[in-house]
């Protein structure tokens, strides 16, 4: 009996276009059902030229899944209500609504304790800072204590205004008793003899600041901020326990004084 020949076929995957020759039959439909061939794959008998998607070959047909024909019950079900778990609530009549009228009486009472409040503490943000007034305590200063005075008279204790009527202001600098930098205009100068004095040392410098009460406020305020920005300058670039840090306390004598 003549052996019957094995039919073979060429296999092209179209994804990673790649061709596989004289592939047998049974395999290419254990590929298909695999799932390693698609329908868009294409194929060929052995040695001939055209090529033909398997979906379009009889003998591959029913290996791939085919869509199952609706049925008479899918269709039915298909315009059956969707319940989606949203009771939607009658409106009550008017009648039955009564306004909680609580939440309106909490809010009504911190308006009105806010209103009270501020129209307590406006007045006070208009008018002008009053710092407490203290005599130059010289006697009182500890050991080793320094003192900036401020001053609107100079070492003759005359009263130098500028151009606009102003009286200018006189910085002093002094160690206990003693007066290190006499009265002169401009701070600058005290500042540069504390940063001659403590340049290269560490630890805690206590300065008082002795301000006349009749000059302004924000001219006296001025002094301790400038006090530290000179110990930032001092501190950069030094460790922790190599800092200095000066400790400003300030007083201000009774006007006229």
């Amino acid at each position: 009996m003549k052996r019957m020949a094995t039919r073979t076929l060429d296999v092209w995957i179209m994804d990673s276009d790649a061709v596989y020759k004289d592939v047998p039959f049974t395999v290419v439909a254990d590929w298909i059902q695999q799932g390693r061939l698609l329908a868009s794959d294409s194929a060929r008998l052995a040695g001939n030229k055209s090529w033909h998607p398997l979906e379009a070959i009889p003998a591959f047909t029913p290996y791939f899944p085919q869509p199952e024909a609706a049925a008479a019950e899918d269709s039915a079900e298909a315009h059956e209500p969707v319940d989606l778990g949203i009771s939607w609530k009658s409106a009550p009549d008017e009648e039955e609504e009564d306004v909680d009228m609580i939440p309106l009486i909490d809010i009504s009472l911190v308006l009105l304790i806010f209103f009270m409040m501020t129209a307590l503490v406006q007045p006070s943000l208009f008018s002008p800072i009053k710092t407490p007034p203290a005599e130059f305590q010289v006697a009182s200063l500890g050991e080793n204590q320094y003192w900036i005075g401020i001053d609107n008279k100079n070492a003759n204790r005359d009263v130098v205004k500028d151009a606009q009527g102003k009286a200018i202001p006189w910085y002093s600098l002094g160690r206990d008793q003693e007066e290190i930098v006499s009265p002169r205009q401009e701070l600058s100068e005290v500042l540069q003899t504390l940063q001659d004095r403590f340049g290269k040392t560490s630890g805690e410098v206590r300065l008082r600041v002795r301000a006349a009460g009749a000059l302004p406020t924000p001219l006296i305020l001025e002094t301790p901020s400038k006090i530290h920005e000179l110990e930032d300058r001092l501190n950069k670039g030094r460790e922790s326990a190599a800092r200095i840090r000066f400790v400003v306390q300030a007083e201000v004598s009774a006007p006229g004084k």
